[in-house]
């Protein structure tokens, strides 16, 4: 068995031992997690249905009491082998047995379900004791009883050679392994006829019973599924809203800085021109007042030879 297979039998023994209502987020959780590193796994996993309630309880026997399921299998092989060679005693005591052991499991079943808290109503025992009894009369029921995976409850078929849909007991005075004596009349011959026509009437009937809670059970799932769905579309719709008013609102508040900025640089920008105005004053003042500087430099190098002759003509006289 390789790795996913091995893998496939966990996850779906671990999903059908749960109760209908966990079935499908727990399913789902498992196939996104695999859904990257096993893609054919988590599509094998996703595909699985979603359990009935009396499917589910009829799981928990095969997961909870394998012991009793299997003796329940190792009856119904011997019910129809007794059957087969018409052994009237050995059927008696098995009939008995057979009712003493679906009472048992269907009691298991009531029990498991209230314990999990999900009690099962009247509709959901009947099924089990519908799957426990077709367990018992098709090998093939049996194994998938046993497998623990079952989706919706099994129907019973009718045993070989039965027109009462299960193991009768001889009767008395037959012996056994003789065959039954010839019918009288047709009077006689025409009710057991009647009454298979009854019971494959009813045995379809059960065929479309079974059909519309796989059907059903399906349909749920889907349902579920789309629900979901639903529920990531809202999610990942409100966190797309959440980041646009984030952006709207980031979008807005640097609008509002750009503004203050603009403002603030028209004003530095004032200030540069105010500031340009004064400095182009206070040079043209500079350059004023270094022309007179200038000039007055000027003049006093003109006066300063007249001083000195001046000086000269008062020491002679």
């Amino acid at each position: 068995m390789n790795a996913s297979a091995s893998t496939f039998d966990e996850v779906a023994d671990e999903l059908y031992a749960l109760a209908p209502a966990d079935f499908t987020s727990v399913r789902n959780r498992h196939a996104d997690r695999l859904k990257e590193s096993d893609p054919q796994l988590a599509r094998r996993i996703r595909a699985l249905h979603r359990p009935t309630q009396a499917a589910w309880a009829a799981n928990l026997l095969a997961h909870r009491h394998p012991g009793l399921v299997g003796e329940l299998l190792d009856l119904g092989r011997a019910l129809r082998d007794a059957q087969a060679h018409l052994a009237g005693e050995q059927l008696r005591g098995l009939v008995e047995q057979r009712r003493q052991l679906v009472r048992a499991l269907t009691e298991h079943a009531e029990q498991d379900a209230e314990a999990a808290g999900h009690p099962l109503g009247a509709d959901a025992v009947a099924g089990v004791d519908r799957t426990l009894t077709a367990a018992l009369a098709d090998p093939d029921a049996g194994r998938s009883l046993a497998a623990g995976r079952l989706t919706a409850p099994l129907e019973p078929v009718l045993w070989p050679e039965s027109t009462s849909g299960g193991p009768q007991a001889e009767e008395p005075g037959r012996d056994a392994g003789k065959a039954p004596a010839p019918r009288p009349t047709a009077k006689v011959e025409a009710q057991p006829a009647t009454e298979r026509k009854r019971l494959r009437a009813q045995e379809r009937a059960r065929k479309a019973v079974a059909a519309a809670e796989r059907a059903a059970s399906a349909a749920a799932g889907r349902s579920e599924d789309a629900a979901r769905a639903l529920a990531d579309a809202e999610a990942a719709r409100r966190k797309a809203a959440d980041e646009a008013g984030r952006a709207r609102d980031a979008l807005a508040g640097a609008r509002e800085r750009e503004a203050r900025s603009r403002a603030d640089l028209a004003r530095a920008e004032k200030r540069v021109r105010a500031a340009q105005v004064t400095a182009d004053a206070a040079g043209e003042e500079a350059g004023r007042a270094r022309e007179a500087a200038l000039e007055a430099a000027e003049r006093l190098h003109e006066l300063g030879p007249a001083r000195e002759a001046g000086a000269h003509g008062g020491s002679t006289g």
